[in-house]
């Protein structure tokens, strides 16, 4: 019996299998993975390598060029660019479409691990950095406030609202940029040192060994054995000064005091985070893979509420977000379903005269568009 006839025969049973696939495209449909970009993997390599204290040359001589002669012969390269800068290399491998990435990751990382011992000793192991599309972070936030100081609204960020948002389902990391970054700072006088008899390795050395925790061992009470640790970490900037790092000539001890000033600072920025003019703290949304970019949103609009609510001080604002540009998309391609659906409705009815036709078309349409999504 045609597939026709069959339809013709059994109505109900035809009407309930097209119930079927519309309950299940829908309920698909609800549970599809929405991003800004597909899942692609680009067939690209990037492998960082940093020597400090080089100058470009020797860094091509003894890093790019031993790396670009090991890696050139893996399975798949189609072409390998290099850029040699001072203190780091960068050599660029592209692949032919089709390759496993996976496959050629392991291939370039074996490769790299057999000219390991032939880059200088001073260079640090070769970095292999993947090129994904999804690794951009979906939500842009910006801390501003007028009475709390750049490195308060660091702590800030780093201890409360990282942790908070961090723990939104499909988060996977919350980065946090700008702001001050405390360090405490050591000016030492090099003529106190001459005049004491003190070198500055000998200073350097006292003061890594004054600020040090190591292991105590253990102790057993009963059943249970517990850990111990000597804590000789400094607490406060003042007792930095009081660490020994010498003896004069004279055979009295020298502390740090007597040859430097210790200043409570902030080390040199590197990043520097602007929001409607403002110098603020920026606070990088990363979300998990296949997750919906539109969903993780609105829960991070959700948990900036209740922030908002607890810490009034803090302006939280949503700097850039993929959830707008991807909302927009999805609601364009409704409104051109929409449209062309009536439009065919209508250009059907003119011509035929008769409703029931362009009906039955009308509805076939969006039914096989419903179809894919369970598919």
């Amino acid at each position: 019996m045609a597939l026709p006839d069959l339809s013709i025969r059994r109505p109900v049973a035809t009407a309930m299998a097209f119930l079927a696939i519309v309950m299940l495209g829908i309920i698909a449909f609800t549970r599809l993975p929405v991003d800004l970009l597909p899942d692609v993997a680009f067939p690209t390599l990037t492998v960082w390598t940093q020597y400090p204290e080089a100058g470009p040359a020797e860094v091509e001589r003894f890093i790019t060029e031993p790396i670009e002669r090991a890696v050139s012969r893996v399975p798949g390269v189609k072409s390998v660019s290099s850029v040699s800068r001072e203190g780091a290399s960068q050599v660029q491998l592209q692949f032919l479409w089709g390759t496993d990435m996976d496959f050629a990751t392991l291939n370039v990382r074996e490769r790299l691990d057999n000219v390991r011992y032939d880059l200088p000793e001073r260079a640090e192991r070769p970095t292999i950095l993947r090129s994904d599309p999804t690794s951009e972070p979906v939500m842009t936030l910006a801390a501003t406030s007028e009475t709390t100081d750049l490195w308060e609204l660091k702590q800030l960020s780093e201890n409360v609202f990282k942790r908070r948002l961090e723990q939104i389902d499909g988060v996977a990391q919350a980065a946090v940029a700008g702001g001050l970054e405390r360090e405490i700072h050591v000016k030492v006088d090099p003529g106190r040192l001459e005049a004491l008899g003190v070198t500055i390795d000998e200073v350097s050395v006292a003061l890594d060994a004054a600020n040090y925790s190591a292991p105590g061992g253990t102790i057993r009470r009963g059943r249970y054995r517990y850990s111990l640790r000597a804590l000789g970490e400094f607490q406060v900037v003042d007792e930095i000064g009081e660490t020994v790092v010498g003896r004069s000539t004279g055979g009295t001890q020298v502390l740090l005091r007597d040859v430097a000033q210790v200043e409570d600072g902030f080390a040199d920025r590197e990043t520097i985070a602007r929001y409607s003019g403002r110098e603020s703290v920026g606070l990088l949304l990363y979300k998990e893979s296949g997750t919906n970019t539109v969903r993780v949103a609105e829960r991070v609009e959700d948990i900036l509420q209740q922030l908002r609510a607890e810490y009034p001080e803090v302006e939280l604002a949503v700097a850039t977000s993929q959830a707008g540009f991807i909302s927009d998309a999805i609601s364009n391609v409704v409104q051109a379903l929409a449209f062309g659906a009536v439009l065919a409705f209508l250009v059907l009815f003119l011509f035929l005269h008769d409703a029931r036709y362009p009906v039955a078309i009308s509805l076939s349409i969006p039914i096989s568009v419903i179809l894919t999504f369970g598919l």
